[in-house]
């Protein structure tokens, strides 16, 4: 989705993570997010003090990605940047060793136990209280089975997961492995049947 970073036109719009008044004037960033009320499927935006979506709402990738293209001077930059530094997550998709055996995989429902490779996609649910944005896991080895990686594809995935992972030399090599034997597990979608000549 297209966030935004922008000088608020009022001072009517609250932030999302403080709850205080964003003064006009103040540079401020909107998460764009589904409308619930828009029959066609339209967006509209969630704002936040810079520095609240960086933090409360963790949204410090954002932040940052839309800050390479808001053309403005940033007041405090230098205060502002540390504050993203500090909460920065790995972008998506990103792999690493599960640090505990909580998560399912979200292709074979299994549970992915502690130690064990996986790969991390963005995962957006809409609740009554909006959207939330999280990750959401796969083994390593069901990695193509997922639909976002078939989006992907197996070489522009991988080249992903390794600028956005710091994994060891060993951990890379078990990777790439994992999900060259994942593509075992895609299934294509069945071919439509022909209809018949008579109809």
């Amino acid at each position: 989705m297209a966030h935004t970073i922008e000088v608020a036109k009022s001072g009517r719009s609250t932030c999302r993570g403080c709850r205080a008044k964003i003064e006009k004037g103040v540079l401020r960033f909107g998460e764009e997010v589904p409308n619930m009320f828009s029959e066609e499927g339209g967006t509209t935006f969630r704002w936040w003090h810079l520095e609240c979506a960086a933090t409360k709402g963790k949204l410090a990738n954002e932040v940052r990605d839309a800050l390479k293209s808001y053309p403005g001077e940033v007041p405090e930059r230098d205060k502002l940047d540390k504050v993203i530094a500090d909460n920065l997550h790995a972008d998506f998709p990103y792999a690493e060793r599960a640090p505990n055996g909580r998560a399912r995989c979200r292709v074979c429902s299994e549970t992915i136990d502690k130690g064990t490779l996986r790969v991390a996609f963005q995962r957006i649910v809409e609740t009554g209280m909006g959207v939330q944005r999280g990750a959401g896991y796969v083994h390593s080895t069901c990695t193509m089975a997922f639909e976002d990686a078939k989006n992907l594809g197996e070489e522009q995935l991988v080249k992903l997961v390794r600028e956005h992972s710091k994994l060891s030399a060993a951990d890379d090599a078990q990777l790439a492995a994992d999900i060259k034997e994942s593509l075992s597990k895609v299934v294509d979608e069945p071919a439509p049947e022909e209809p018949d000549e008579d109809g």
